[in-house]
Formats: structure tokens, C-alpha cells, sequence
């Protein structure tokens, strides 16, 4: 499942008290991302590039893209994507050259992805975290799911707080690695 900027997912949730341990569900892990950029792209008519096009330009840059979420309606596509915040002028470079409409095009420079694994296809883990994002109005800008993992997309600032929110609804592992990554690989051409 992947769904794009949906910000604050439930509204007017009354406080709840922090649950018992013997409610609160058992994970593998947290990790936070690096620092990423998030563009998203919405494509109202055939006249704009395609949605293709500009993945084969950014490819072309050697322009890694860690998320992508796309869907498409009879009306419009709607595409987002994380970058390395390194790489946001090269995109914004190529959407221009891309030729895509600035009024189609929102970016946010400060994301960072929260993935939260293994929740062994959860529904109710992932009605906790949206919970938890609601209650303290954490913004979601795009997340997806898989058999194995939530992955949120939020303001890069927030992380830290969210992760200590999420430790009153999930159990860590005692060996927990830390949040961050601790190196960053770059492929050479």
C-alpha cells in the first residue's frame, strides 16, 4: 500500500493514557533516514512528461530515489519520491527541463523516512502509529507498506520525538541498533 500526502491522518483524537506493556506491540526495529528532500508531481494532462520520462532523466543523473510512491486516475498521476537532499537542485534542474508546470510540483526540502520493522502485517501497529502522528500533529507526507515494514515520510525534525512517542505503543528489542544510520554509502560512476 502507498499513500501520499495524506497530513495529519485522524483528527480530533482524544488523548490516550500510555499503554500497558502487555498491550503495546513487539517489533524488530526503528530506523530513521538521512535527511532527504520530497517531491512530489502530479501530471493533470498527457501534455506534461510523463511520469516515465522523468524517472529515465533522473536515472540518467544517477539521481537515487530511496521511496516512490505513483498512482494514477483518469484525471492525473501523482508521483513522490524522496532524494537526497544533495541531489534537490539536480531535480529540480530536471523538472524543469522536464518541462513540468511549478504549480504541479511541491517540494519539501526536510524529510527524513521513518520504517518501522518487521510489524508482521499489522493493522492494528499500523493504527497505532497513525494514532500517534494524529494525536501529537506529526505531518505524514507519503508512507507505504509492506508484508514487512510501515514507512512514513515526516518532517526530518521530528523524528527523535516520534520515535519516543512510538516507544509508548511498540516494544524495541533490548539490542536495539540506534535510529540513525551510521555511514552513508555513494556509488562512484
Amino acid at each position: 500500500m502507498c499513500v501520499e500526502g495524506i497530513g495529519s491522518p485522524l483528527k480530533n483524537v482524544e488523548n490516550v493514557e500510555p499503554m500497558e506493556e502487555s498491550t503495546r506491540i513487539r517489533i524488530g526495529g526503528i530506523k530513521f533516514s538521512e535527511e532527504l528532500a520530497h517531491v512530489t508531481v502530479v501530471s493533470p494532462s498527457r501534455e506534461e512528461a510523463s511520469f516515465d520520462d522523468l524517472l529515465q532523466l533522473l536515472s540518467s543523473r544517477h539521481i537515487n530515489l530511496p521511496f516512490l510512491c505513483h498512482s494514477h486516475k483518469e484525471s492525473h498521476t501523482k508521483s513522490s519520491f524522496c532524494i537526497s537532499r544533495d541531489d534537490l537542485g539536480r531535480v529540480q534542474e530536471a523538472l524543469h527541463f522536464a518541462s513540468y508546470n511549478h504549480g504541479n510540483v511541491r517540494i519539501i526540502p526536510s524529510v527524513g523516512t521513518l520504517t518501522l520493522f518487521p510489524h508482521r502485517n499489522s493493522f492494528r501497529l499500523l493504527g497505532l502509529v497513525l494514532m500517534t502522528f494524529a494525536e501529537n500533529d506529526y505531518p505524514i507526507h507519503s508512507l507505504s507498506t509492506s508484508i514487512s515494514a510501515i514507512a512514513l515520510n515526516t518532517d526530518f525534525r521530528h523524528l527523535d520525538n516520534i520515535a519516543d512517542k512510538l516507544a509508548e505503543v511498540v516494544i524495541l528489542p533490548e539490542n536495539h541498533a540506534p535510529f540513525r544510520q551510521e555511514f552513508r554509502l555513494t556509488q562512484l560512476f
